[in-house]
């Protein structure tokens, strides 16, 4: 498995003073298949996005790949 989060280029919008859209997406890498996206709010970042993503996706206690963002004592026990 492997999470990982991406800024899509071109999504923002100066006009309206909106950064561009950050997304995480969780990969199970054996069988080559996206397992979900999560937007990322504007306010936050990846390591509470993962947690929730890991989480709601029922993934807890499984082996990931991620950033070294997310080397955090409190990723390891997300419920």
């Amino acid at each position: 498995m492997a999470i990982d989060g991406k800024t899509l280029r071109g999504s923002f919008d100066a006009f309206h003073d909106r950064k561009a859209a950050h997304v995480l997406s969780a990969f199970a890498a054996d069988g080559q298949i996206i397992l979900g996206h999560l937007a990322i709010a504007e306010k936050s970042n990846e390591i509470p996005a993962a947690q929730a993503m890991i989480a709601a996706l029922g993934l807890t206690g499984r082996l990931f790949t991620l950033d070294a963002m997310h080397c955090q004592k409190n990723i390891r026990d997300c419920p």
